[in-house]
């Protein structure tokens, strides 16, 4: 893409953040251009109604309305979303009410922005053009001590596997699968996610049953087939309810 595609508008309360994000793209992202700055959501509107920004980069905790509030004057939201926030709690909360093209932790890195910007120029390629969908469902916030929040929405869980006292994710993203390690048992996963759409299948797995290709016995266990390759195996004493679900 060409230097300056990206039209942009900056939405934060706080000047000096709106002016530090502006100095990080003018000089780490120069197919951004800034079209305008809003400190609260009314200015916000305003400025989208005059500028039609391609991108907004929006704070979700102002003063005479929220970042959810801003957005929620649009029938159908016409540019992309790049959530930025000093919380990491809203995260949940963006992911269940909005489909972000990112979201950011302040303070902000450079790699971090620069991701979200190359995030926002795959789906401005995109035939649909540059807008955000309402979030048709809900997903979980973990740490990552390299991005600091990574949010997985449920559709994109495939697979939760523990070995000893870690537990790993796989998730697809982009047509690819990535790997998350975390320390949580599948015990607490289990009263996070949403009950009819997960299983537990095993003493060290979770399957979304949403991503099952084919499930096949094998003697009184049985092996579940996954998207990307994955598996999993059925225990006996997980078979009946894994069923219940199946059906």
């Amino acid at each position: 893409m060409s230097t300056k595609n990206i039209r942009t508008l900056i939405v934060d309360d706080e000047l000096g953040a709106v002016r530090t994000l502006r100095g990080m793209l003018g000089e780490y992202c120069p197919q951004v251009h800034v079209l305008d700055e809003a400190l609260n959501a009314s200015d916000a509107l305003k400025a989208v109604e005059k500028h039609r920004p391609d991108l907004v980069f929006l704070d979700i905790e102002m003063p005479h309305g929220s970042g959810f509030d801003f957005l929620r004057q649009f029938q159908r939201i016409p540019f992309g979303v790049i959530f930025t926030t000093a919380y990491t709690e809203h995260a949940v909360e963006a992911i269940n009410r909005v489909q972000p093209w990112a979201y950011l932790v302040k303070p902000i890195s450079v790699r971090e922005l620069k991701e979200a910007v190359s995030v926002a120029e795959e789906k401005m390629a995109q035939p649909k053009g540059p807008h955000t969908e309402m979030a048709d469902t809900g997903g979980m916030v973990f740490n990552d001590g390299r991005k600091g929040a990574l949010v997985v929405r449920h559709h994109e869980m495939l697979l939760f596997e523990a070995q000893g006292s870690v537990t790993t994710l796989h998730y697809v993203r982009d047509g690819k699968v990535h790997k998350h390690t975390m320390y949580k048992s599948l015990n607490g996963l289990m009263t996070q996610l949403p009950a009819p759409s997960f299983c537990r299948t095993h003493h060290r797995s979770i399957v979304n049953m949403n991503r099952i290709l084919r499930f096949e016995r094998t003697g009184r266990n049985g092996v579940v087939h996954l998207h990307h390759g994955l598996k999993a195996v059925v225990s006996i004493g997980k078979m009946e309810e894994f069923e219940k679900k199946l059906s």
